[in-house]
């Protein structure tokens, strides 16, 4: 009962601590709708953020090329504009209006009509080998588009090649005819695919940037941001003389440990179930198939985040120190498991060095749950395992650093 009592006093201690509740609370909130707003997930939803944008130079003007600027304003991915010359195309792209620049030669048309389907297949000096220039086409990316800026090159050039195939193909008995085929398959419609791609899009969840990686990643980084304020709370107590009183009441460090731990796990449940909440009010995030599993990643999480507030808790002393080894341990954690970009994009090496840290495991855990179609039940069992082995580790450490501390 002693330990509990250690429980109530400081909870009520915490709730008016304004600062520390501006902290953990509102500070994480405001972050996440400042990311929500620039993703277009949050009062700019009709800004069409998520869109690639393209400007499009129509040097030929003819039918064929405003064919194509039609097939590609039709793709709900792209958001086409026209420029009337290359000097306002590349305007566009320096106000950040357009990734990439498509320029329509004056002879596409001509191109496109000289196109036959051996110079579609023909990988060595057919379309695939020569490029869009053979077309009178020619792409340019935005200077700091980097990988984004080739790999939307290749898109587009996909989608021209699927432009000028039905166009070479008409050229060609045997393939006219295949073709005619499939427009006739295509005019009855197949039921069946329907039903098949209706079912396969329930079964996927409708994520976006924010549910599968803004929310999680700031969730779990803003977990272990209460370590500094339990760290600072144990100060504040040493300072005081509290520590050395309650040290001399007759219960042992494990109770009045337990006690000061409590409501700082109490207050990151509190803090990881608001994030996600308002993930769903105000965003609209999906909590996956089954978001019952959300409930232990939260759990072992802020257990995890408490354990290492403790173990911070016996190796400061000071503000100073509190501000330095605190907030360098939790950007550097945040750093290398994942929470500021998604582990998906680091290399190999940058995973295998994230598991050494509790956030990549609750990353995964997340992840799995958040944007997976179902629930791999033995990775979120085996994710919150780590995690507690890492409780384990951080509180029993602490718990020996304390006692020692307390006898010397």
């Amino acid at each position: 009962m002693s330990g509990w009592y250690i429980t109530i006093k400081d909870l009520r201690v915490l709730t008016r601590d304004k600062q520390a509740l501006v902290l953990l609370l509102v500070l994480p909130l405001l972050l996440i709708s400042i990311i929500g707003m620039s993703t277009g997930q949050f009062l700019t939803r009709g800004d069409d953020v998520e869109r690639v944008k393209i400007a499009v130079v129509d040097q030929n003007d003819g039918e064929t090329s405003r064919n194509l600027v039609a097939q590609l304003r039709q793709r709900p991915e792209l958001l086409i504009t026209s420029a009337a010359s290359e000097a306002a195309a590349l305007d566009t792209m320096r106000s950040a209006d357009a990734v990439l620049i498509l320029t329509i030669g004056p002879k596409f048309e001509e191109r496109v009509e000289e196109v036959r389907m051996r110079d579609i297949i023909n990988m060595t000096d057919g379309l695939p080998e020569e490029g869009l220039a053979s077309l009178d086409l020619s792409i340019e990316a935005a200077s700091n588009s980097g990988v984004i800026g080739e790999l939307l090159e290749g898109v587009l050039y996909s989608l021209v090649v699927k432009f000028v195939a039905p166009i070479a193909a008409r050229k060609n008995p045997v393939t006219r005819r295949w073709l005619r085929d499939q427009e006739d398959a295509a005019a009855e419609g197949d039921t069946k695919s329907a039903a098949a791609a209706a079912a396969a899009a329930q079964l996927r969840p409708k994520t976006n940037m924010v549910s599968q990686w803004v929310v999680p990643g700031f969730t779990v980084m803003f977990a272990f941001f209460l370590i500094n304020i339990m760290a600072r709370s144990f100060m504040i107590e040493r300072d005081q003389g509290t520590l050395r009183r309650l040290l001399m009441a007759p219960f042992g460090t494990l109770p009045l440990l337990l006690g000061k731990t409590i409501p700082f796990y109490l207050t990151s449940i509190v803090q990881c179930s608001l994030l996600f909440l308002c993930g769903r009010l105000l965003f609209g995030m999906p909590w996956g198939s089954q978001p019952a599993y959300l409930i232990p990643v939260i759990l072992c999480t802020s257990a995890c985040a408490a354990s290492l507030g403790l173990l911070l808790s016996t190796m400061v002393r000071t503000d100073q120190q509190i501000a330095s080894y605190g907030t360098t341990l939790i950007l550097l954690l945040s750093a290398l498991s994942g929470c500021f970009l998604p582990r998906e994009l680091s290399p190999k090496m940058m995973k295998q060095i994230s598991l050494f840290t509790p956030h990549a495991w609750s990353l995964k855990a997340f992840d799995n749950v958040l944007n997976q179609p179902r629930v791999d039940v033995q990775l979120i069992a085996g994710c919150c395992g780590i995690l507690l082995v890492f409780t384990a580790i951080f509180f029993t450490t602490g718990w020996w650093r304390f006692r020692k501390a307390s006898q010397a």
